[in-house]
């Protein structure tokens, strides 16, 4: 199975324009790493409820101490999504010297990388939807940004019954297998599309890249507008972006 898509280059900023014309209720940062994208939403839908999901405890711990944080309404957990409650484990890779090093390259499948070390915590996981139906259950209109290292299949498996309360997923996927055993692009699409999802663009890169997902009903209903702004986006991203984050700016 292939994605035969337009290409939207910079994927991040097709999803802002797609959250500013959506104006989702509850913005899911799942595998956050450092809140920056979550800030960034608060920008683009400053009445929304958004939560960050953040495995690592070190990041966790890093962004609790970010003040920004606190001032943009932004609620953190130290948890894993996947697709049950329960206890799992997660393999936090950590640096060994001082040079560059991805924080956000842990996942709940132990894969050792030259330059780190790995540590594995025991964290609780919820579901998108337990948590939904616990913390939000009157939420009729949902975003996710799902960054979850080889387990994007993990996390639409937990949709469950609030499948149809989401409107628009950013997610990672991998066209190749990079974590042992890891679903791949098709796979993850495949099951996206039988939860009435479906693919509108995805970013350039071949075998670690991101797709956009939006529900049948509401591409069905506003896929003129929808298509207009992945045109916008793919030509002018980031000055879309600032513009739609002016323009709210007081609200």
């Amino acid at each position: 199975m292939t994605l035969d898509l337009p290409l939207v280059l910079k994927t991040k900023y097709a999803f802002h324009a797609l959250l500013w014309l959506g104006e989702p209720e509850v913005v899911l940062d799942i595998g956050s790493m450092d809140g920056s994208d979550a800030k960034r939403f608060r920008t683009l839908v400053p009445r929304a409820e958004i939560v960050a999901f953040e495995g690592n405890p070190y990041n966790y711990q890093a962004m609790l101490s970010d003040p920004q944080i606190g001032r943009r309404r932004i609620r953190v957990e130290n948890c894993l999504v996947s697709d049950g409650e329960g206890e799992c484990s997660f393999f936090v890779q950590r640096p060994t010297g001082t040079g560059n090093f991805n924080r956000g390259a842990s996942s709940m499948t132990r894969r050792d990388q030259t330059g780190a070390i790995t540590e594995e915590v025991r964290l609780h996981s919820v579901s998108v939807e337990s948590f939904l139906l616990s913390e939000y259950p009157r939420a009729s209109s949902v975003a996710l940004w799902v960054d979850v290292e080889g387990h994007a299949h993990t996390v639409f498996g937990g949709l469950g019954s609030v499948a149809d309360r989401v409107k628009l997923i950013h997610v990672e996927v991998e066209t190749g297998e990079l974590w042992s055993g890891q679903k791949l692009e098709a796979d993850v699409l495949r099951l996206a599309s039988s939860l009435g999802f479906v693919a509108v663009a995805r970013g350039a890169n071949s075998l670690q890249r991101d797709v956009i997902l939006v529900s049948y009903s509401w591409y069905a209903a506003d896929r003129t507008r929808i298509d207009a702004l992945l045109r916008l986006a793919s030509w002018h991203g980031p000055a879309l972006s600032r513009i739609i984050a002016w323009s709210n700016f007081g609200r």
